[in-house]
């Protein structure tokens, strides 16, 4: 079956591990704000411990937890900046902003949060000296951290760019190759890889009744030794596309390998499989082909056989080639279970 590609499982991983770090973080240092005796300090980094310790058990929820654990970040850092933190060294601590945004929010929510929070913290910084909360006595440094950290949001943003492009990259391959895999390259069908996993995925006590048809083009070395292996190919494609206009978009018609094809009916008897493979069957003899000019008719034959929950999948496919063996030997162009 086809997977759903994607870095979200990855985000998400990077969120609880981000969650971890916080949590463990600010509780230790919260453990020595008290230890200090400063009090306003511990109940903010308490408050920001429980907020990361949350975000960690909903870290499946992608998108709340990521909020919960940047914008409790954001007011952590602008607190230390506003105060100082521990004797003026609360500025060091934004350095980490830029990573941790980027990493968690993405490219373009990443750089809207981070020039926000650059403008806060300018603001910040001017509020600790206007409002004499905290006086740092050196304007030189404040510019200078303003400035590196302007650098840092840059740098964390081109990485996260070419990290997402990499991963674009990455997951479009995989999704190529795993086509290739799963695919006829001639007709477009499902391979038989493709089917044999998706009858096992059916055929469970829950999906029942399922039914498969074994299709075979009746004289198929003729239509190649009269009309050489390019119309063959063209036989193939042409039956292909009866088989998808007339199958429902649940059922899995798939190329079994050279001129057979195999029809796998989920929810579908014996019975009304039968009623659907000699529908297919009277529609491709009606069909003609038009070759250089000139309608190319053939005919196919088919064995049905539903496949029981006990029923090995190769058991089940040897049964419907058996009725496909009877089919060819009883005259060809008809359906046999």
């Amino acid at each position: 079956m086809l997977k759903n590609y994607s870095d979200q499982d990855e985000r998400k991983l990077v969120i609880k591990y981000f969650a971890c770090i916080g949590f463990s973080a600010t509780a230790l240092m919260g453990s020595l704000a008290i230890f200090n005796q400063q009090y306003i300090l511990f109940f903010t980094l308490f408050t920001c411990s429980s907020l990361f310790l949350y975000s960690w058990f909903i870290h499946k929820k992608e998108k709340v937890a990521a909020s919960i654990i940047s914008y409790t970040l954001y007011t952590l850092m602008l607190y230390l900046v506003l105060t100082g933190g521990a004797k003026g060294t609360g500025p060091i601590w934004i350095f980490i902003v830029p990573p941790v945004t980027f990493f968690i929010r993405g490219l373009k929510l990443g750089a809207i949060d981070s020039s926000v929070f650059i403008l806060c913290i300018i603001a910040a910084f001017i509020s600790a000296d206007y409002f004499e909360i905290y006086e740092y006595n050196s304007p030189e440094l404040v510019f200078r951290i303003i400035l590196c950290f302007f650098i840092v949001v840059l740098l964390s943003g081109f990485y996260e760019f070419f990290r997402e492009s990499h991963s674009k990259k990455i997951i479009a391959l995989a999704k190529e190759n795993e086509t290739l895999a799963t695919k006829d390259p001639l007709t477009g069908l499902p391979n038989r890889r493709y089917t044999i996993d998706y009858i096992n995925e059916l055929n469970k006590p829950k999906h029942a009744p399922l039914s498969i048809v074994l299709f075979d083009i009746d004289d198929f070395k003729k239509i190649n030794d009269t009309y050489g292996h390019s119309v063959g190919d063209q036989a193939l494609v042409h039956l292909a596309s009866i088989f998808t206009d007339i199958c429902c978009s649940k059922d899995i018609i798939a190329r079994w390998g050279g001129e057979e094809f195999l029809l796998v009916l989920e929810n579908t008897t014996e019975n009304a499989a039968i009623k659907i493979a000699d529908t297919l069957r009277l529609k491709i003899q009606n069909t003609a082909m038009n070759i250089e000019n000139q309608s190319v008719h053939f005919t196919i034959s088919g064995g049905v056989k539903e496949i029981s929950p006990a029923d090995s999948i190769d058991s089940a496919i040897n049964s419907a080639d058996n009725n496909l063996y009877r089919a060819k030997n009883n005259g060809k162009n008809q359906i046999c279970c």
